[in-house]
């Protein structure tokens, strides 16, 4: 008989369970596994066994041989999982997988017996199916290459010199700029929700289980994709914490706190471009602009949020507060972040993508039309700044507002060249005479209402849910 723990097979079957049961998070939904293995095994409390069988908490604890949790296995192939609901969720969680473990490491059917005890079996078999069981727990909880993936990802490192501690020893994407003290252990109960000392017990053996992974060759590839839902929130509003940031960026705050997801939120992706500018435009969807372009040339959105205390802070556009410094961004509380938060409404709701096409052509070198936009007249005199037959500009200019000067007096600048579909001015964000004076070019709500289907007066009204 043997007594030496073979711990390579509960850290294969851990990983199997995972794959099988299409787990995509953590922590691991072990409902999602009951319910992909609902044939072999149900999960049920000892409230439920106690109403069933007349008997008091005490009496079927004592009857199932443990005041945590029991697996009862039939004889013919199918087990009940019992666990007392009156723990603590976290030990409930480490306990149902435990004894799932008894199950796929056929524990019952190798000792033929319907409850495992160390009356049943004997004291030291009973230890070597305990230590088994346990390892198929934290492995299932907390794979051992993904608890190692996030403690990377925190710079946390295994002591050297002969040292059992783990510390944080570098900064990486995730830390810099971050202040709060946390240990490998809280990362770890956090994220995969379990108690202090399966956490405790997942770090001290984390070494000896990845080496498992390499000395049997392992195949973990098939549960890489699991993703964490814990992560770095605001302790304030909830907002995920962008990596590198020092502050919230929508209120402000430096606290940030380390949880699964909670009822907060997180800003959509916002994509830039290699001239640091949003790529697309966040409020119209545009992607053409020129390099030196502060504005998009369809909506006006400005294409950064810079900070309002130092210009090179550039943050995402739906941000309130500068990440690195926690002062005022230029879109807070302005009618672009009021745009920005309507344009994501827009996309949750499911409106199409605007793409936004000119057929005008014109010549790059001069940015004046071939072609006259508005009669079509094509002959143009050399030198011609307006078309001879209805006096529309050839050269899409910018109407910029008056400014006021070093001497207090208000002037007009002058106006800069635009391409011919571009509603707004690249440079200054000021509306094009193509688009506010003549109306030939149509704005983007326009356009995404008439690809939605719906008139310039007509509203959703009132949703009824």
């Amino acid at each position: 008989m043997r007594l030496a723990p073979n711990y390579q097979l509960p850290i294969a079957e851990a990983l199997a369970v995972l794959e099988d049961s299409a787990v995509d998070r953590f922590p691991v939904d072990l409902h999602a596994i009951q319910r992909q293995f609902h044939k072999l095994f149900q999960i049920r409390s000892y409230g439920m066994f106690m109403k069933t069988h007349c008997t008091s908490r005490e009496e079927c604890s004592h009857y199932l041989g443990s005041e945590d949790g029991a697996a009862v296995f039939d004889g013919h192939g199918r087990y009940i999982v019992y666990y007392n609901e009156e723990k603590r969720k976290q030990r409930t969680r480490f306990t149902i997988a435990h004894e799932i473990g008894h199950i796929f490491l056929d524990h019952h059917r190798e000792h033929g017996i319907s409850i495992l005890t160390a009356n049943g079996v004997g004291q030291d078999l009973y230890g070597r199916l305990e230590k088994e069981a346990d390892c198929f727990a934290r492995n299932l909880l907390c794979p051992a290459y993904h608890a190692k993936k996030l403690l990377d990802a925190h710079g946390i490192t295994r002591g050297s010199n002969g040292s059992d501690g783990w510390a944080r020893t570098k900064e990486t994407r995730i830390t810099e700029n971050l202040e709060t003290i946390f240990y490998a252990e809280d990362l770890v109960e956090t994220a995969f929700d379990v108690s202090t000392a399966a956490a405790k017990a997942r770090v001290d053996f984390l070494k000896a289980d990845m080496n498992k992974y390499a000395s049997y060759q392992m195949d973990w590839e098939p549960t890489s994709h699991i993703r964490h839902a814990a992560a770095w929130y605001c302790s304030k509003c909830g907002l995920e914490r962008f990596p590198g940031s020092s502050y919230c960026s929508e209120c402000g705050r430096k606290l940030f706190v380390f949880q699964v997801n909670p009822a907060g939120f997180q800003y959509r992706e916002a994509g830039m471009n290699d001239n640091k500018q949003f790529s697309p435009c966040p409020v119209c969807g545009n992607k053409e602009f020129s390099r030196d372009a502060g504005f998009c040339k369809i909506c006006g959105t400005p294409l950064s949020n810079a900070c309002t205390h130092d210009a090179t802070h550039l943050n995402h556009p739906e941000a309130r507060h500068c990440y690195a410094c926690g002062k005022p961004t230029v879109f807070k509380q302005t009618d672009y972040h009021f745009r920005v938060k309507q344009s994501l409404m827009h996309t949750i709701e499911g409106d199409p993508s605007m793409i936004y096409k000119s057929d005008i052509q014109y010549d790059p070198l001069t940015n004046k039309v071939d072609e006259c936009p508005r009669c079509l007249n094509e002959t143009f005199s050399e030198g011609a700044q307006y078309c001879r037959i209805c006096g529309l500009e050839l050269v899409n200019k910018c109407i910029p507002e008056p400014v006021e000067g070093q001497n207090g007096y208000y002037y007009t600048p002058d106006p800069h060249e635009n391409l011919p579909d571009a509603r707004f001015c690249e440079q200054c964000g000021a509306p094009t005479v193509y688009f506010q004076k003549h109306g030939i070019l149509k704005g983007y709500e326009e356009a995404l209402r008439e690809l939605s289907g719906k008139s310039a007066h007509e509203d959703d009204g009132d949703i009824p849910f």
